[in-house]
């Protein structure tokens, strides 16, 4: 076993023990969303989960970490509603992409395998099944925006092809980021305004991957924002040009996605070879821009969803 994971374990438990009003004996009801009803157990055992894949979530007060952890559960109890509308999606393979969510996270917390993921869960209450429970939940979510939004989805080839040649992004050194993510909306130029403002404040006095899990709308908020490595060629050419702009450790200011705003951190930055396959660039830059306009798609059906059952229940 790992000495960095013990001690992350042992971290957390002193934590978790701390926060003694989640583990009162009586059950009652804290929201009820249509025929879904979140507990204070349900709370509690949200509470660990979100601490569990993002560690850095206990340097915050326990008020706002209950408040993501109602926030996440409602999203998700929304996204369950809706699911189980829709037969189809029960038959559906999820199978493969849940298992290699499981490996991200996994290897996000510096861990091996399953089964140390198992040992480390069991310190939060939870358990890789539960985990898997929820992450099949936001690939049902996935599916059911792929069925409903796929014939919507508009790449231009052509224009994709030019900025190859354009941006010299064929050439065999290219930059390779590690980077971070806040995607949050707005309804109006004052709320854009409140909201960047709120962000940006979050962000220098509690850091990205904490502010992320506060203000982000994106699935990435329940590991602080964190995306990965991704090479300049996978990204379209307004963010190329905003991450030119700044360093490591350095935010991007808002950048419009569709009907949501992006800001990114650069985590890491190093420049890698690779060969040089036109076709392959290509069809990186498609599968981006693919999952930009799903990711869209997703937050406005989210959003006229949560609209109706709001509006059902008064």
């Amino acid at each position: 076993m790992k000495k960095k994971f013990s001690i992350i374990s042992i971290l957390a438990l002193i934590f978790l023990c701390k926060s003694v009003n989640l583990y009162a004996d009586n059950i009652f009801i804290v929201k009820k969303i249509n025929n879904e009803i979140i507990t204070n157990i349900d709370l509690k055992k949200e509470f660990n989960y979100l601490i569990a894949l993002n560690p850095k979530l206990k340097n915050l007060k326990e008020n706002e970490l209950l408040k993501i952890a109602e926030d996440s559960l409602i999203r998700e109890k929304i996204k369950l509603i809706e699911i189980n509308k829709f037969e189809f999606l029960k038959e559906l393979e999820s199978k493969i992409v849940v298992e290699n969510n499981i490996d991200r996270i996994i290897s996000n917390l510096g861990l091996t395998d399953q089964e140390e993921f198992a040992i480390y869960l069991n310190d939060f209450g939870t358990s890789v099944s539960e985990v898997k429970e929820k992450i099949t939940i936001e690939v049902m979510w996935n599916q059911l925006i792929g069925s409903k939004f796929n014939n919507k989805i508009n790449i231009n080839k052509q224009k994709l092809l030019t900025q190859i040649k354009e941006d010299n992004l064929d050439k065999s050194k290219i930059n390779e980021y590690e980077l971070s993510e806040i995607t949050f909306n707005a309804d109006n130029q004052n709320d854009y305004t409140n909201k960047v403002s709120q962000i940006y404040s979050s962000i220098k006095n509690e850091g990205f991957a904490n502010t992320a899990s506060k203000f982000s709308v994106s699935e990435t908020s329940k590991i602080g924002g964190y995306i990965g490595k991704i090479k300049e060629n996978q990204l379209s050419e307004i963010i190329r040009n905003e991450l030119s702009l700044i360093s490591i450790n350095e935010q991007t200011k808002p950048i419009k996605i569709g009907t949501n705003f992006i800001i990114l951190q650069v985590e890491s930055k190093s420049v890698i070879e690779q060969e040089i396959n036109i076709d392959d660039i290509l069809e990186n830059l498609i599968v981006y821009e693919t999952n930009k306009q799903y990711e869209n798609f997703s937050q406005i059906y989210f959003n006229k969803v949560k609209m109706n059952i709001l509006e059902n229940e008064q």
